[in-house]
C-alpha cells in the first residue's frame, strides 16, 4: 500500500478516534469550548507578557518545535530569538498594551490542530506609536490541551512561511487581517 494513503489513513483514524474521546469537550468539530477559549486567551495573554518582561525562555519554551527546526534547531532558534529581542531592546521598542482577541475555530493539521488567536499591539519605537494587528498560530497535539505558539505577524506577506512550518495544515485556511498603524508621534524624551 501507498506509505502516504497509510499515513493519511491513519491520521483520519486517529483524528477521529481523539474527535470521539473528547466529544464532550468540544462544541462541534474545530469549534474551542468557552472554557478552551478563555484558557487559550489566558496563555497567550501570558506570552505576550513574557516578551515584554524580556523572558527570552520562556518564549523559546513556548515556541512551536517547526519553528526552531525551521531555524536550524534548538541551540540556532534560542540565539536567533535572544539575538532578536536585544535588537528589539536596543531600537528602543516599549510595548504598551497587548490585547487577545477571540481565538479563530481549530483546523486539522496533521496529528496537531490548530487556531488563530488575534492580538492587537500597541508599541512605541523611534518616537512614534504604532498600533499593530497580528495574530499568534497556535498547535496543540488533537485532543491535547498544551499550546505552542508561532508569531503570525509575517504570514499575510509570506504564507508560504506557514505551510513550510505546518505542511499537514489542511489547504485553504483562512488567515486573519494583519496591519500596522502609526497612531501618532510620541514625544522624545
Amino acid at each position: 500500500m501507498d506509505r502516504r494513503l497509510l499515513c493519511w489513513m491513519l491520521a483520519l483514524f486517529c483524528t477521529f478516534a481523539a474527535a470521539l474521546t473528547h466529544a464532550g469537550e468540544l462544541t462541534h468539530a474545530g469549534e474551542l469550548t468557552p472554557a478552551e477559549t478563555d484558557a487559550l486567551q489566558k496563555d497567550v495573554q501570558s506570552l505576550l507578557s513574557t516578551f515584554v518582561r524580556g523572558d527570552t525562555d520562556a518564549m523559546i519554551a513556548r515556541t512551536h518545535p517547526s519553528v526552531k527546526r525551521f531555524a536550524g534547531g534548538d541551540v540556532a532558534y534560542a540565539k536567533a530569538a535572544r539575538d532578536a529581542m536585544k535588537t528589539l531592546d536596543d531600537m528602543g521598542v516599549k510595548v504598551i498594551s497587548d490585547d487577545v482577541g477571540e481565538p479563530t475555530r481549530t483546523y486539522a493539521a496533521g496529528d496537531e490542530e490548530v487556531c488563530f488567536v488575534p492580538r492587537t499591539t500597541v508599541f512605541t519605537v523611534d518616537a512614534q506609536t504604532v498600533k499593530s494587528l497580528a495574530f499568534m498560530v497556535a498547535i496543540r497535539p488533537v485532543g491535547g490541551t498544551q499550546w505552542r505558539y508561532i508569531d503570525g505577524a509575517a504570514m499575510q506577506a509570506m504564507p508560504e512561511l506557514l505551510r513550510q512550518l505546518l505542511p499537514d495544515l489542511q489547504p485553504d485556511v483562512p488567515l486573519p487581517p494583519v496591519s500596522v498603524e502609526q497612531l501618532q508621534v510620541a514625544p522624545r524624551t
